[in-house]
């Protein structure tokens, strides 16, 4: 894997840098925005997450991608988009994405990953994108399948279900097509 920006209309996706781990670390211990993730971090927990995470990006092939979400118009953090789980033999890579509170609802997920998919099948080897979410997170199925993805099967973990898209039948929402 290696690193690559992603660019939307209304958003930025740069590589995590150090002065990112506030952000990175609020996102992780916040309760909310972990409901549909797992248990919240303690601060500690997070900073170790974070500084794993930002070593990760600087070893050659890097095993995970972090990307720092930027609004264009406000120029502000936020987001954190993750790729991990790279299988070169499944030739699939696993993608997530978590918004600070004032981010969300409004259409920041579907745009975020119309740029991402784009971006990955573009620039990695592989043909299907997938993600995992808890079955009653009904905002992210909404944002996920209104971006063409459809049902994998279960979750890794077994709580949720997978979604996926795949290169040769995946194409842009037309709303995301006519926008560039």
């Amino acid at each position: 894997m290696h690193v690559f920006p992603v660019e939307t209309a209304r958003l930025r996706m740069r590589p995590i840098v150090a002065a990112d781990a506030p952000l990175f670390e609020h996102l992780y211990t916040d309760a909310e925005t972990m409901r549909f993730i797992g248990a919240p971090l303690a601060p500690e927990r997070a900073a170790r997450s974070f500084r794993s995470a930002l070593a990760g990006m600087q070893r050659q092939p890097i095993e995970q991608l972090f990307l720092t979400v930027v609004e264009k118009a406000s120029q502000a953090d936020v987001g954190i988009c993750s790729l991990q789980n790279l299988d070169a033999a499944d030739r699939s890579v696993q993608a997530g994405v978590m918004f600070i509170e004032a981010a969300r609802a409004r259409g920041y997920s579907k745009e975020g990953f119309t740029g991402l998919i784009q971006q990955v099948f573009a620039q990695l080897p592989v043909d299907e994108l997938w993600v995992q979410f808890a079955t009653d997170h009904v905002a992210v199925q909404r944002a996920v399948l209104s971006v063409g993805f459809a049902r994998r099967g279960h979750a890794t973990d077994g709580q949720g279900n997978a979604w996926a898209v795949h290169r040769n039948s995946w194409s842009p929402p037309s709303a995301f097509r006519n926008a560039r």
